[in-house]
């Protein structure tokens, strides 16, 4: 086994630093033919980023493929369906990621199937290796007994409580001596690094004009707060409007926005705002009024008015490739749902990175992005441990590179953690 890791905050050139060691390594082992390089990440935007730096790479010449754990998990899954089963991982579907991942751990366990992947794919990059689950470790565990592994980690970035104490980050420490980067790359604006750093380490950060912190109660004066702001910093810059969920501070702060000016007529901004795939297709399946079961007409008269034309055209193909295959012409809600989930997905998957102009997102959504300018919509209603708010917010403010103003709507919060 042989891994190479590197660790350290956010903005510090993990990624960076993962290009390098790949190219020096293919300098002295260069690819057979017909073999490629394997990248997985956890999230597909990570994956799209991670795709766009790979690609930098002149000695690959696009010899590299990039892909989630999930999706790597499902082609794992196809081509060695019958020993997954012979395991006891049967009736799986693509969208069950947790079996998924369950079922290809285990085949990834099998020498033969390690020497399978390591035919094709001798060298395995792993980027955002901190928010990897235990079965989607043990699966790049098992890749690592015959493939060269490349590995970046920040235990600080991940959001994810049930990973504390973190097992990708305590897995690296033990097969190898990871290279600590401390220098950030993203920015030299010295009030959001100081800023950063306050936050990862418990204490206040220092409210000044590159890193604001400014008491907004209603969503009205956060709006004239951001739109302010946006008239201000946001022209030919990319600005990100991060919140750690999108409720009704922060809906209606985007509201208000959309639909006023400010005294000094900034505005109206309508921003584009960014949800999970699951989030919008739940929406989608619940506006179309389904019944418990459905015949394809019906469905078809549903999704006249459908508002997201793409994915109403991506249901009707579905329904008639199942009528053509399997002679079915009713489906169930349930069923339809899961088309409509496929649908997104993989839109979502197929979706090139785009971080320009001005949008809106979860800090979640926000992970392994950067923006010039980022604005913090911090609700009162957020409940969570003093060190997820911390990690909350540091996700949050590293993601930008030049300003970042933080908008609070609870005064207490001021007075706790992460601001105190």
């Amino acid at each position: 086994m042989t891994v190479q890791a590197f660790i350290g905050g956010a903005g510090c050139g993990k990624t960076y630093e993962l290009m390098r060691a790949l190219s020096k390594h293919l300098e002295v082992s260069p690819l057979d033919e017909g073999q490629k390089v394997l990248a997985l990440t956890f999230m597909h935007g990570s994956r799209r980023r991670l795709e766009e730096r790979i690609s930098s790479i002149p000695s690959l010449k696009g010899r590299a493929d990039c892909s989630t754990v999930d999706s790597f998990a499902w082609r794992l899954i196809r081509r060695w369906h019958d020993l997954a089963a012979e395991l006891g991982h049967t009736g799986i579907d693509p969208l069950q990621h947790d079996r998924l991942c369950n079922a290809a751990s285990d085949l990834v366990q099998i020498q033969e199937v390690q020497g399978w992947v390591a035919a094709s794919f001798p060298v395995l990059l792993v980027d955002e290796a901190q928010d990897l689950t235990v079965n989607r470790l043990k699966l790049i565990q098992g890749l690592a007994v015959r493939l060269q592994v490349f590995a970046a980690a920040d235990e600080f970035q991940c959001l994810d409580e049930k990973l504390r104490p973190n097992p990708a980050c305590a897995w690296l420490d033990e097969v190898c001596v990871p290279t600590k980067l401390a220098q950030p790359q993203r920015t030299d604006t010295a009030e959001l690094l100081e800023a950063a750093t306050a936050i990862r380490s418990g204490s206040s950060p220092k409210s000044g004009k590159l890193f604001m912190v400014q008491l907004t109660p209603k969503p009205q004066l956060a709006g004239s707060w951001m739109s302010s702001n946006l008239s201000w910093y946001g022209g030919g810059k990319s600005v990100a409007i991060l919140t750690p969920t999108l409720g009704l501070f922060a809906r209606s702060a985007l509201a208000w926005s959309a639909q006023n000016k400010t005294k000094r007529g900034a505005g109206p901004y309508a921003i584009q705002v960014e949800e999970s795939e699951t989030s919008i297709s739940t929406d989608f399946a619940a506006s179309l009024g389904l019944q418990e079961m459905n015949d394809i007409l019906h469905v078809t008269a549903l999704l006249t008015n459908a508002g997201d034309k793409r994915t109403a055209r991506d249901l009707v193909e579905w329904m008639y490739t199942q009528r053509r295959a399997q002679s079915k012409t009713s489906f169930s809600r349930e069923e339809i749902q899961k088309a409509v989930v496929r649908s997104f997905a993989m839109r979502r998957r197929n979706a090139k990175a785009n971080d320009r102009g001005w949008r809106a997102m979860t800090v979640h959504g926000a992970k392994n992005r950067e923006f010039d300018n980022v604005i913090i919509l911090w609700p009162a209603g957020l409940t969570a441990s003093d060190d997820q708010k911390r990690r909350l917010l540091y996700n949050a403010v590293t993601r930008a590179k030049a300003r970042c103003l933080v908008l609070v709507q609870a005064t207490g919060h001021l007075k706790a953690a992460p601001f105190a």
